[in-house]
């Protein structure tokens, strides 16, 4: 999200990869303009997955 817009077609992710001892893991990248975040404008990260009961959200 940027302020309240999601922006799913600007991320990008990698491949899912071992990250250890059978735990796997992926890289999601967006990338946001240097003016919002000057002008106080939060980016919201959520992650949903199926072993969540509920979305997890992050302001950033």
């Amino acid at each position: 999200f940027q302020g309240q817009h999601e922006l799913l077609g600007h991320v990008v992710a990698t491949n899912i990869v071992p990250s250890g001892d059978w735990p796997y893991q992926l890289l999601a990248l967006v990338e946001t303009s240097p003016h919002a975040t000057q002008c106080g404008v939060t980016s919201p990260c959520q992650v949903e997955h199926v072993s969540l009961e509920h979305p997890l959200s992050w302001h950033w």
